[in-house]
């Protein structure tokens, strides 16, 4: 037992139950001290102990060799006001809507796509920023550089960030926990996704299913057609739950020999005619279309038969059909097709979807440009619009932000305004802000929950002019 849990344990038994004498402290000078009374030497230890505590640790002596120093990094150091501007908003000093840390997002990728270093000392504030948000660590890490990397290897809370060296990969896949052996396979995808997949193959026969299964959800990073092997050996694996993690990951690959098989059974459903499209539900699905993910899974609202159609067209290659068919499909067509788009990543089915029947998830996957196009084509500024801009990605183009914000304010759309908040603080342009400013001047004092917003919105769309302007 520590000297620092002797003395918790006399402070809560008592001093006329156990004494502390301050000659009883490992600290160099304890016995010099003089205190009368049991309470005043406990006093005098706890004070002596908690100073000890937080500035005389002493560190401790690495064993081995001393490790090599990080590598240099050749980039130039930001600004001393991109600088501060950081630190304020790590800090939660800057109060923005939606949160500060939507604006260090914003700062980090600025600095990252103009090749500029934040100040060394701020390395240690963004492994934390980094460890808190784990969405963000990517861009963090991009952001940290060699010597960010080199100093997370001293923390076992940063390991996110440390470089692994191609030594020690295969050994640390095979005897980490579960959890770091998932993120390290999903950093793996993203740099060398080969590698990776050789790694999950050498071990495959001795994983659980569970891990097996998350193993494969990891492959929707750097998937590519030389995945198509070790899935479609999983399509036969004992456990239902690989199983599906291999269909989930071939619905993403149109050009793989699943998706071919899956074409083949769409085409003798749906036939084409002139005023549309001919469906036919499918039987019972055999023993291949089990092995390729049909399952008796029920969409809300369809039936057994209308669900493995959907299934079956989700994992058919959109380029099996045209675009201009949407108009004319059923809802269960639809509903198979969207899933298709999705998992394919077809911008053009997006598109196409979206303009037919726009809803969050199709709004969201789609880049910012062709999403804000349709977005400025929707009448009603409703809740049901605030959800769909809340979905868009951003940057946000100039034109459209300046217009969107005249016309919720032309419209008293202040329900709009509220609802997408955080989106707007983080993907309006910069340009935005006078048409902010304006509205926000013709709010009267008892509109309280706008005028609250469009401040918000004031606020952080100048820090992040501001952050443009540094990065420039």
């Amino acid at each position: 037992m520590s000297d620092w849990d002797e003395l918790l344990g006399a402070a809560l038994v008592g001093t006329s139950r156990r004494g502390f004498t301050l000659d009883r402290l490992d600290i160099p000078g304890a016995g010099d001290v003089t205190a009368d009374g049991a309470e005043a030497q406990l006093l005098a230890a706890a004070a002596l102990a908690a100073g000890y505590r937080r500035a005389g640790w002493i560190p401790p002596v690495w064993r081995g060799t001393t490790a090599p120093p990080a590598a240099p990094d050749d980039r130039p150091e930001c600004t001393p006001a991109a600088a501060q501007l950081l630190e304020l908003l790590l800090n939660h000093t800057i109060r923005i809507e939606g949160g500060p840390n939507l604006i260090v997002l914003h700062w980090l990728t600025a600095a990252r796509n103009a090749g500029q270093r934040p100040p060394h000392p701020m390395v240690v504030d963004l492994l934390r920023f980094g460890t808190a948000n784990a969405a963000a660590r990517g861009v963090v890490r991009a952001v940290l550089g060699p010597r960010g990397a080199w100093l997370a290897r001293y923390n076992q809370a940063w390991r996110w960030a440390a470089t692994i060296p191609p030594e020690d990969v295969v050994e640390r896949f095979a005897t980490a926990t579960r959890a770091d052996r998932l993120a390290l396979l999903a950093d793996l995808r993203a740099t060398e996704p080969d590698f990776a997949r050789t790694l999950v193959e050498d071990t495959w026969d001795d994983e659980q299913a569970a891990t097996r299964a998350g193993l494969l959800d990891t492959f929707h990073i750097g998937l590519s057609g030389n995945d198509e092997p070790l899935l479609e050996r999983a399509l036969d694996d004992r456990a239902a739950s690989v199983r599906a993690a291999a269909a989930a990951m071939l619905d993403r690959l149109p050009g793989s020999a699943r998706a071919a098989r899956m074409a083949e059974r769409a085409a003798g459903l749906i036939t084409i005619t002139r005023g549309g499209l001919s469906v036919e539900l499918p039987e019972e699905p055999d023993a291949a279309a089990r092995r390729d993910g049909v399952t008796d899974h029920r969409e809300p609202g369809f039936g057994r038969a209308a669900s493995w159609l959907i299934q079956i067209l989700a994992g058919t290659p959109l380029t099996t059909w045209d675009t201009a068919l949407v108009d004319k499909a059923d809802q269960e067509i639809l509903i198979g097709w969207t899933k298709a788009a999705l998992r394919q990543r077809n911008q053009d089915w997006l598109a196409a979807l979206a303009r037919h029947q726009p809803g969050p998830e199709l709004i969201g996957a789609l880049t910012p440009g062709v999403a804000t196009e349709i977005l400025t084509d929707q009448k009603k500024l409703d809740a049901r619009f605030g959800g769909l801009l809340a979905a868009a990605r951003g940057p946000w183009p100039a034109e459209f932000s300046a217009a969107l914000i005249n016309r919720l304010r032309a419209q008293n759309a202040e329900n709009v305004l509220q609802l997408a908040a955080s989106a707007l603080a983080e993907h309006l342009s910069p340009a935005a802000l006078a048409a902010v400013e304006g509205w926000l001047l013709t709010l009267d004092a008892e509109r309280k929950p706008a005028r609250r917003v469009l401040r918000g919105l004031a606020h952080a769309l100048t820090v992040r002019a501001t952050i443009d302007q540094e990065f420039s």
